[in-house]
């Protein structure tokens, strides 16, 4: 795929309501009922802006999704209430470990939404993570739990899988950056069974002033103690600008990175027997491979751009000031929008991915592609249901009940 250098390995249905960053303009929807049922023949059939699949093949299956759990709803009489929820990660067993943030925590739940324990805790000593905890949780495949936290340093806390109990640290060193001008962002897509897959963003650490942020995505293995593996993979980063920006507690204005308005960026999956996934979204062509070995294939699809709107993009530049606004006119602003907007990978290495909406929806559109390229499902959500994994005939999303964050999970049925 354009962009992406490959390198060899030495219960119920109820309503709710999110606030989605992106998604500006539709700000204070009501609340709206996820529609569960959906044919997936017909978002390859009906849909002229889609095209996609193989020539002869027969029609994609039939699928629908049920809500069966919903974890935070006061209103319903759960007596577990959340703080906002950045992330989900779920285990084999089904189990959910839910991070929160202000203050931060993670909470694990069994697969019938009861509670069981936390992970670990804020604090200094073995075991515990900072507040904030600036990375993630994710979980491997012997169901053990791991916490990577780039707020201090690179450092990975390992938890066990029965009752979530500290194992051990690694620490991450640095990302040997050739260009003395180039600091890197630490991240983690997976664990796999003999080590982690890092994704590194490279950007420039002058910050000057500049209408072009360049940046660079870089995935590399981290062996079991800490140590660098080899790249499997590099590809862009994201479009954006760094500008003067203002800030109340600061004397001076300093130099601040901003994405540009609809900008286009890198998105990275992990799916399962080590098959990684990269995109850039300006269109629908997923680069598929393996981490072990460099071999390359594409899950594309053909779609019709969706025009900016006049209004949608001053809605946009509204929250930046004139100077910032001026690094964006003189980059070059977008008249359509990316094709996607997320992109998550199944246990069945089949791609979801999150279309970018119309100005008038009220709704966004998630279709799953196989491996052959075909639209083998298409599910519509309201604004406020965010997805976050796909795992064991299973969809856990956050959704916002009464203002309330809440963990919905859904059942796939086919």
């Amino acid at each position: 795929m354009s962009g992406v250098r490959i390198h060899p390995r030495t219960a119920m249905t109820r309503p709710a309501k999110i606030d989605r960053i992106g998604h500006k303009s539709l700000y204070g929807l009501s609340c709206l009922t996820l529609l569960c049922v959906v044919a997936l023949s017909a978002c390859s059939n009906n849909q002229s802006q889609m095209q996609g699949g193989t020539p002869g093949s027969s029609p994609p299956a039939m699928l629908s999704i049920e809500e069966v759990i919903r974890i935070g709803d006061e209103a319903a009489g759960d007596t577990v209430v959340f703080a906002p929820i950045e992330n989900i990660a779920v285990n084999s067993r089904g189990q959910m470990f839910i991070k929160e943030r202000g203050p931060t925590a993670i909470r694990a739940f069994d697969s019938d939404g009861s509670y069981l324990a936390d992970v670990g805790a804020v604090g200094d000593g073995p075991g515990e993570y900072s507040d904030p905890l600036i990375g993630g949780v994710l979980t491997g495949p012997s169901n053990s739990v791991y916490v990577f936290n780039t707020w201090r340093g690179r450092t990975l806390t390992i938890y066990g899988p029965d009752q979530f109990e500290f194992v051990r640290s690694i620490t991450v060193p640095p990302y040997p950056v050739e260009e003395d001008n180039r600091e890197e962002n630490f991240g983690i897509l997976g664990v796999v069974e003999d080590g982690y897959v890092a994704k590194l963003s490279l950007v420039p650490s002058r910050l000057l002033v500049t209408a072009n942020r360049e940046t660079s995505d870089v995935i590399r293995m981290v062996n079991l103690d800490g140590s660098y593996g080899p790249v499997v993979a590099t590809g862009r980063g994201f479009e954006g600008v760094v500008s003067l920006r203002e800030f109340a507690q600061l004397p001076q204005k300093i130099p601040f990175p901003d994405r540009i308005p609809f900008g286009r960026s890198m998105n990275w999956g992990l799916g399962s027997d080590g098959m990684l996934f990269s995109g850039w979204n300006d269109s629908i062509n997923i680069a598929v491979m393996s981490i072990n070995v460099p071999e390359e294939r594409h899950i594309s699809l053909i779609h019709d751009p969706i025009p900016i709107s006049n209004a949608e993009m001053e809605d946009w530049l509204s929250y930046f000031g004139p100077e910032t606004r001026a690094k964006f006119n003189e980059r070059g602003l977008h008249t359509t929008k990316p094709a996607f907007e997320e992109l998550l990978v199944d246990d069945n290495n089949r791609v979801w991915l999150e279309l970018s909406a119309t100005q008038d929806s009220t709704k966004v559109e998630w279709i799953v592609l196989d491996m052959d390229s075909r639209v083998v499902g298409k599910v519509t959500l309201p604004f406020d249901a965010r997805l976050k994994a796909i795992r064991g005939g299973c969809v856990y999303a956050i959704e916002s009940k009464g203002g309330v964050p809440t963990v919905a999970v859904y059942e796939l049925n086919v």
